[in-house]
């Protein structure tokens, strides 16, 4: 037998009716099927269940008495009951609210026979799209982002990324679209405004000239993410800038430091926490002795000043994790440890670090 045709009769007011005509009328299939546009069907909408959507009619009803049934995701495959179909009218419905960060598409298979069995149709696909509402807010990937910049840097120097995430759409919709702002500066010394941030990247930087250790060592700022580009829902976060004294962002002032560059985008890695520590008696144990952040040029005040250092086994412990979290990556590696020995205290020591989401190096530099 060959095949009739499906119509989808559509829900607003029944006006629009989509006829896939039969071979040898009209149109001709060529290369591949006809496509069915997607059914769109929002998610969160409230009963009562269920919910008509879309009629699917055969035109073979005019010649015999048919009936309708669905196959597929959401039909008779996980998620099972989604959607049915009324046997006899055709009625494709949704029997429970959908969630679109759960799925977003289901693809279906209407069916159509007659009252022995027998095919009248050619199976139809059907694609349901479930449209986006605004319901869930952004979330930092962290709750206090930490970074530095020395001090006197020029404005536009960047200081520290940070990074907000919306499960909701940001492709057909403006819900995932995340805008960033600086609500507040703690001290506002020498005044407000004294970093800025990029809307769209997270990018923190230097606004204006004027920043001093001696006179404010740490600024603190509350940064908000509204999606809907700036409109929608918000969540804040806080972000740590400490500001390094001239003389201590000097690699030759100390006698121990570091460089840590992300391969992966070959910029240095900065805002990444690195902690020193010392295996020192009673039984051998890591006693802490420094905690730092990078700052833009994946560079951060030395661990040991001049003099500080003492012979014996050392340690830099580098949070990757947190780092990578914050740009939206995940790390095979929760943190990477540098164990070490210093021989000769008076001997300047640097240990860079190059790591990537899924590895990472280091060696002794100079």
């Amino acid at each position: 037998m060959a095949p009739g045709s499906f119509s989808l009769l559509l829900l607003l007011l029944l006006l629009d009716v989509l006829t896939f005509p039969g071979h040898g009328h009209g149109l001709q299939r060529q290369k591949r099927d006809w496509i069915i546009p997607p059914i769109n069907c929002p998610e969160n909408e409230r009963g009562p269940f269920p919910k008509k959507l879309v009629q699917i009619k055969s035109n073979k009803d005019k010649e015999t008495k048919v009936f309708y049934s669905i196959t597929g995701q959401g039909a008779d495959t996980i998620p099972v009951g989604v959607f049915i179909i009324e046997r006899e009218t055709g009625w494709l419905e949704v029997t429970k609210p959908l969630d679109r960060e759960e799925k977003d598409k289901y693809q279906l298979f209407s069916h159509a026979v007659s009252a022995n069995g027998q095919p009248v149709e050619d199976p139809m696909e059907i694609i349901i799209t479930v449209t986006d509402q605004n319901d869930n807010r952004p979330v930092f990937t962290q709750a206090v982002f930490h970074g530095s910049v020395q001090e006197g840097a020029e404005p536009g120097t960047s200081v520290l990324r940070v990074l907000a995430t919306d499960a909701d759409d940001a492709v057909s919709s403006s819900n995932g679209v995340v805008s960033y702002s600086i609500l507040s500066q703690v001290p506002d010394k020498p005044q407000p405004g004294m970093f800025t941030i990029n809307s769209h990247s997270g990018l923190l930087s230097v606004a204006v000239p004027g920043l001093v250790a001696e006179v404010v060592p740490e600024y603190t700022l509350e940064i908000q993410a509204a999606d809907q580009e700036g409109f929608g829902l918000r969540a804040t976060a806080t972000a740590r800038i400490r500001v390094q004294a001239d003389g201590m962002s000097e690699v030759g002032k100390g006698t121990l430091t570091t460089h840590v560059l992300n391969t992966a985008t070959g910029l240095p890695a900065a805002g990444l926490g690195v902690r020193l520590a010392q295996l020192q008696e009673p039984g051998l144990q890591w006693m802490e002795l420094a905690h730092r952040h990078t700052d833009a040029d994946g560079r951060c005040q030395p661990f040991l000043a001049q003099g500080q250092a003492k012979a014996g086994t050392y340690k830099l412990h580098f949070a990757t994790a947190e780092y990578w979290q914050g740009l939206g990556h995940t790390s095979f590696y929760p943190f990477v440890e540098v164990v070490f020995i210093i021989t000769d205290p008076a001997q300047k020591l640097h240990v860079p670090l190059l790591i990537s989401p899924y590895s990472y190096t280091t060696y002794r530099g100079s």
